[in-house]
């Protein structure tokens, strides 16, 4: 499909995700606000819960999202409770590791090369920073990731692009899988399916609205500048974020249906083509018979 229509579908289709996926984030909001409330005044076991709980919340979330757009261009079934534990354990033990991985290698590559190249002090502070031995170290620490360039994160970005782009369609997968009757998708179904138009897409919805906010700031600003800024900005930054998750679970579930749809495709033409030269094969009755004639 050529992306302008891709990118016009996934428009109409994240306003449906987000109709379906904005309870769902005010329930856990108030799961969250609730837990803060129980444990403030317990800093540490707050902390370990966040630590244990962040990645496997996340990635249901995910789901969610996703299901909610696959539901939408009616590709699976309702959802089945019961396999969401499983689809986030499956989630987590592959494609989130590989998404990370991707992240990672593109974020720190040009990290590392562009403060050398801006002869950025940035890392040797780091390094000073992370030998933490009492409150005023850890006070210290954070004012050096303070002292970050905003510029740096865009490898970062690009990274989970890249990563959203190779397994965007892999992760739709493995969502479709917490369904009643699901299909029986193996564990690298549609890793690179509907890369461009992937890729494309987050890179509208992420990485160009990146841009515009470097120009906006400057090239020069650091984390403590974005951390300085209006409270009114927070929140717009906080409603597009929401809406572009919106927009990438849409664009997921979008690619799914079209890998989907093609994959069917692909197999009827082999059953045909099987079924052809079944067809067109010699007639071995036939030919007995008129030897037999002769």
């Amino acid at each position: 499909m050529w992306f302008g229509s891709f990118f016009l579908r996934t428009l109409w289709l994240s306003l449906v995700v987000a109709l379906f996926w904005l309870p769902v984030l005010v329930i856990f909001g108030y799961g969250v606000f609730f837990l803060f409330e129980i444990f403030q005044n317990e800093p540490i076991a707050l902390g370990m819960i966040i630590i244990l709980t962040l990645q496997p919340v996340m990635v249901l979330l995910a789901i969610f999202a996703i299901r909610g757009g696959m539901m939408a261009l009616n590709v699976t079934r309702g959802t089945e409770l019961h396999s969401l534990g499983k689809i986030v354990f499956r989630i987590s033990r592959f494609n989130l590791p590989l998404m990370w991985t991707v992240t990672t290698l593109f974020g720190l590559g040009t990290t590392i090369t562009g403060l050398r190249l801006m002869n950025s002090e940035f890392i040797t502070d780091f390094q000073r920073a992370k030998e933490i031995d009492s409150m005023r170290d850890i006070a210290r620490f954070f004012d050096v990731l303070g002292e970050f360039p905003v510029s740096m994160l865009g490898g970062w970005l690009f990274g989970a692009c890249i990563a959203f782009a190779l397994l965007g369609v892999s992760v739709a997968s493995a969502s479709a899988m917490a369904a009643v009757k699901p299909p029986n998708h193996h564990t690298i179904w549609g890793i690179a399916s509907q890369f461009i138009n992937l890729f494309l897409l987050s890179m509208v919805l992420i990485m160009l609205p990146f841009g515009w906010s470097v120009m906006t700031l400057g090239m020069d600003a650091t984390m403590s500048d974005v951390m300085a800024l209006d409270r009114m900005i927070y929140y717009g930054g906080v409603g597009y974020f929401t809406w572009a998750t919106c927009g990438l679970a849409a664009g997921a579930a979008l690619a799914y249906s079209l890998t989907l749809a093609k994959e069917k495709v692909e197999y009827q033409e082999m059953m045909d083509a099987i079924a052809g030269s079944t067809t067109e094969g010699p007639d071995l009755k036939s030919l007995r018979e008129s030897r037999m004639k002769k």
